[in-house]
């Protein structure tokens, strides 16, 4: 069962969100994939505060909730990883694309945000 959290982020994302699609280049059986997801997602304009060191006026703050991503095994398999390296690989990072309003982005910053242990939104930056 889901945390409430992800539930009223859910809620809240349907009504006042977008679609945007969450991309990473995958190795499986030798060849390079692209696994994408498409995810409701609020997207913003970076706050004067955010605006350092590598953040732009002209990127945008995304907000998404792990439901869609979750739902869809994304990213799946990756050959290329070895186990002792293995993470939670469905966390969006800095390599993902992002397509936002119809324009391919550049993860910049990814921050998984957890409640009671469990993943209930990842807060991001996105090259604008």
């Amino acid at each position: 069962m889901s945390a409430p959290e992800i539930a009223a982020l859910d809620a809240a994302l349907d009504r006042a969100g977008e679609n945007v699609t969450l991309k990473r280049t995958v190795k499986r059986s030798g060849a390079d994939v692209v696994a994408s997801v498409t995810c409701r997602a609020a997207v913003r304009s970076v706050s004067a505060d955010q605006i350092a060191g590598t953040i732009a006026v002209t990127d945008l703050a995304v907000i998404i909730s792990p439901t869609q991503i979750l739902a869809a095994s994304w990213p799946g398999a990756n050959d290329s990883i070895p186990a002792e390296n293995l993470v939670d690989q469905r966390l969006p990072k800095i390599t993902d694309k992002m397509v936002v309003q119809g324009r391919e982005r550049q993860v910049k910053v990814s921050k998984p945000i957890y409640v009671g242990g469990e993943w209930v939104r990842t807060d991001m930056v996105v090259a604008g």
